[in-house]
């Protein structure tokens, strides 16, 4: 969501356009929290291999994979954290933000759905799925 996080001030910061297209960067305080995504280990499977999710007979049919897939053979480092463990969110509550806040992360919801629609429209294009 943070377009860069300053530890040393404990501020995350949103770069952004208002409807005046004037470039903004907008403060946040925060704080550390275990990474969703690793659950604080730093690295998750690769979604390659399970994104899909495996069955039992996944590892039946393959006793090898099993042990390595446990063992940790296919880890990558976590796509959220990027190996480091814990997450910057914001250390106050979604209704205390200001109104500059607030349109900041208007603004980052906003390019996320943009970015996701791009990305679905690039996918059928070449053949893919929606």
């Amino acid at each position: 969501m943070f377009d860069r996080v300053d530890e040393q001030r404990m501020v995350a910061v949103i770069e952004w356009t208002n409807d005046d297209d004037k470039e903004i960067e907008t403060e946040f305080p925060v704080k550390f929290e275990v990474c969703d995504r690793c659950h604080g280990k730093g690295r998750h499977c690769n979604p390659a291999i399970d994104g899909n999710g495996l069955t039992r007979e996944d590892f039946e049919r393959d006793p090898d994979f099993e042990e390595s897939y446990f063992a940790g053979v296919y880890d990558v480092p976590c796509e959220e954290c990027h190996g480091r463990r814990v997450m910057a969110v914001p250390a106050v509550k979604d209704e205390d933000f200001t109104s500059e806040q607030k349109a900041a992360v208007e603004f980052v919801y906003e390019r996320a759905c943009g970015r996701a629609e791009d990305a679905r429209t690039m996918r059928m294009e070449s053949g893919g799925w929606v």
